[in-house]
């Protein structure tokens, strides 16, 4: 298959480059940015889009749309389309004149003294004796000239993400009528991501509605993968939590790239449930439960009853994760549900001894009192409480509430 090579040159290429690129990315994977403008690769677009000249069309077709004024040309190696486009002309190659070309001026007067200030003039010198006059150097030029592919376009654009559009031909109400579009789009998509090497952890989709808002969802895992059937289930579930409040007129998903999951994660390692499971798992129990109710319990730094949060958008670490140091241990403590009534006794302001349906004894030591409230500024004291540990019978957190006494929880 011979290349076939695109090049767009622009007045101010820094301004337009993510015009450019974007312009490039519908027809290539292979690009280089140049200090003027951009270069991709198009072999192969013929039979899809149809000769040069129409490939062409629909570059400036694109740049129209963006509003961007470039010159654009299509050849087949990549010295011949740089110099048409920056010509910017419609004349063939042969018709550019030497001055487009890497001739040092005083070169360039000699071949003006001769007559000869084209490209096609030049090609009627014997190469043998441009070589002999001008020195092996020439060469360079001479492969330019007659169009024999020396150079090769060195990709330098470093994508950090991809994305994947679609336009409905009707409002669609219903999500789950966009999972077949939405099943192809994936499949597009995830390709590009591993032609580049990479794998995804986090999507950006958007839906264009018919309301003219948008509605937009941002969807991540705690590690990567290209799974599509993974995906199409967690993007479903995420959605029904929140559908969109009217009907859809386009999808475009955004897919940020970041390096694969290893395959094997330890010779000896326990085998144990792909992450992918868990995943969805907790993602249906938000939709049967509440998306507030499910997540990875968090501490929180406040003299509260049960003072932690759910970290709605975390996954538990695994054990083999954990780093272990020689550091004093934390205590654990479970809390009672409900608290259990109990009967103290108190002498001198001391406790004394503490009775419950599930264990009585002599309070051996406490500490307290705590007073069970952070927000001290919009609300009374109204709760009190210790820590106390009954001979041989364990440390708990002993509260009272007006003259009513509970036990809320053991320290393990």
């Amino acid at each position: 298959m011979s290349r076939l090579y695109a090049c767009i040159i622009s007045a101010d290429a820094k301004r337009d480059k993510e015009v450019l690129l974007s312009i490039a990315r519908r027809f290539s994977y292979s690009i280089e940015m140049l200090e003027d403008g951009i270069l991709f690769d198009v072999s192969g677009l013929k039979r899809l889009v149809g000769a040069p000249q129409k490939i062409s069309q629909k570059i400036l077709g694109h740049l129209k749309k963006s509003d961007v004024s470039a010159s654009v040309a299509v050849a087949n190696t990549v010295d011949t389309v740089t110099l048409l486009a920056r010509q910017n002309t419609s004349e063939a190659f042969q018709e550019l004149p030497l001055g487009s070309l890497e001739i040092d001026q005083g070169t360039l007067n000699i071949f003006g003294d001769l007559g000869i200030t084209k490209i096609e003039e030049l090609l009627q010198i014997p190469t043998d004796e441009l070589i002999k006059r001008y020195g092996q150097e020439f060469m360079n030029v001479i492969h330019v000239v007659r169009q024999n592919g020396r150079r090769f376009i060195t990709p330098n654009v470093k994508q950090n993400n991809i994305s994947w559009a679609f336009d409905l031909d009707f409002p669609v109400e219903d999500f789950e009528q966009l999972i077949f579009i939405l099943n192809h789009g994936l499949d597009k998509l995830f390709g590009q991501v591993m032609h580049y090497g990479f794998s995804t952890e986090h999507l950006d989709i958007s839906f264009k509605l018919r309301d003219k808002s948008e509605k937009s969802y941002e969807i991540k895992t705690s590690f990567p993968t290209l799974e599509k059937t993974f995906w199409l289930k967690l993007i479903n579930l995420r959605i029904s939590l929140d559908p969109p409040p009217s009907g859809i007129l386009s999808v475009s998903v955004v897919s940020h790239f970041t390096r694969p999951r290893p395959g094997q994660k330890g010779l000896y390692a326990v085998s144990r449930p792909e992450p992918e499971s868990l995943l969805l798992t907790a993602n249906k129990l938000k939709k049967l439960v509440g998306e507030e109710n499910v997540g990875v319990p968090t501490l929180v730094d406040q003299r509260l009853p049960e003072a932690f949060a759910l970290e709605a958008d975390q996954l538990p670490i695994g054990k083999e994760q954990l780093e272990f140091r020689d550091e004093e241990p934390i205590i654990a403590f479970s809390y009672f549900n409900p608290p259990i009534p109990a009967k103290v006794s108190v002498v001198n302001k001391c406790l004394v001894s503490i009775k419950t349906q599930h264990l009585s004894g002599t309070v051996k030591k406490y500490s307290g009192v705590w007073r069970q409230n952070s927000r001290w500024w919009n609300r009374s004291w109204h709760t009190v409480e210790w820590d106390v540990e009954i001979e041989e019978g364990g440390v708990y957190r002993l509260c009272r509430v007006s003259d009513h006494w509970f036990l809320v929880g053991e320290y393990d």
